[in-house]
């Protein structure tokens, strides 16, 4: 079986852990989350002027998430009207540590532009037993974007 990329197109084995194992990521990293307020803006993650990779990245994340919410995470665990700051929250933290240039290389890797880079995917392995630094350092990013989510969260 083949997972899509944010753009829609078919990946496969190495391409699908290093390009967009987000689909994973978000569910661990804000798949806890079960209810809260609006989400608190911090646009320093993907304002454009200041990361344009990163609000690519999200816009392309965010059409993929207006078309299959339950695509990009587990909904089920999150009410319905907190899923968009649930999934920003999500986005924004993971996004927060990833160079920008790594970023760039990522969109052009899902869209494909550029080969599939590995290294990558370390951004991406967030499960608190494969990659606990990164699940930790995801998890307080969460934590600091959005307080009113905190106490949510595992």
């Amino acid at each position: 079986m083949t997972a899509k990329n944010l753009t829609g197109r078919n990946m496969t084995g190495r391409t699908t852990r290093a390009a967009i194992a987000l689909v994973l990521g978000l569910g661990l990293a804000v798949g806890c989350i079960g209810a809260g307020a609006a989400l608190a803006q911090d646009f320093s993650v993907i304002d454009p002027a200041k990361n344009p990779a990163k609000a690519q990245f999200m816009a392309m994340a965010q059409e993929k998430f207006n078309k299959d919410p339950d695509a990009m995470f587990n909904t089920s665990r999150v009410a319905a009207g907190n899923r968009q700051a649930v999934f920003e929250c999500g986005m924004k933290s993971v996004l927060a540590d990833i160079p920008e240039a790594e970023v760039a290389r990522l969109i052009e890797m899902m869209e494909g532009r550029a080969p599939t880079d590995p290294k990558l995917a370390k951004w991406f392995q967030l499960d608190n037993t494969e990659n606990p630094a990164r699940h930790d350092q995801v998890t307080m990013r969460a934590k600091a974007i959005c307080p009113q989510f905190a106490g949510l969260m595992k």
